[in-house]
């Protein structure tokens, strides 16, 4: 389910915020995997699991949030700092990972940074393995469908297609081990409406346990 930002209640004080920050100028965001994304994956696979919920089920909610998202987070802030050390011209860089809203889930963070992307951010960093992600991916959407430039990890500019073909790669991978991908098809569909052409198999990238 997605949202459209307006169905939302209590963002305004959020955006309130940005623009103190930020007073009108634009941001460098940096998307990296949070709540999915490979490293959710490796330890479904390595427990022979199929989603998130039969995880937290298994270890409990306590462990979840240390070992995935704390350490997905950790990974997120710190490709947001590697990114802030380079800047020379005092571009702000905004990284997801620290916002925790009461009651919000994953279509209202989606809803939120997309629309932050959209009006308030001038290029889009993609971290390692962010093909993976559902959120990662729909921001790679967001960001193209607004003409908004991307990149990746390592500021190499990152095209419409070639990251169609990374979202393709990924999703193939863990379709052979049974892995819910209907999320990253549809922000394949997504892509594909801007006109690019269907992507094509590139480069391999494995699901491997670790």
């Amino acid at each position: 389910m997605r949202y459209r930002l307006s169905e939302l209640n209590c963002t305004s004080p959020y955006f309130l915020a940005m623009k103190c920050v930020l007073n009108d100028e634009r941001a460098i965001y940096c998307s990296s995997e949070l709540t999915s994304g490979l490293r959710l994956y490796n330890e479904l696979l390595k427990r022979d699991l199929k989603a998130d919920w039969e995880l937290k089920r298994q270890v409990g909610d306590a462990w979840y949030k240390k070992n995935i998202v704390k350490v997905n987070s950790d990974a997120a802030n710190e490709f947001a700092a590697s990114v802030r050390r380079k800047q020379t011209d005092g571009t702000l860089v905004i990284t997801p990972a620290p916002l925790e809203v009461p009651g919000w889930g994953q279509p209202e963070y989606l809803a939120f940074w997309e629309e932050l992307i959209r009006t308030r951010v001038k290029e889009v960093r993609f971290n390692k393995n962010w093909q993976f992600s559902n959120g990662c991916t729909l921001e790679f959407w967001a960001a193209a469908d607004q003409g908004i430039p991307t990149f990746d990890l390592d500021g190499n500019p990152l095209g419409l297609g070639a990251a169609m073909a990374s979202i393709q790669a990924a999703v193939e991978h863990l379709d052979k081990d049974g892995f819910d991908t209907a999320k990253l098809r549809d922000n394949l569909l997504l892509m594909r409406s801007l006109g690019a052409p269907p992507p094509t198999n590139g480069a391999n990238h494995h699901v491997n346990p670790s």
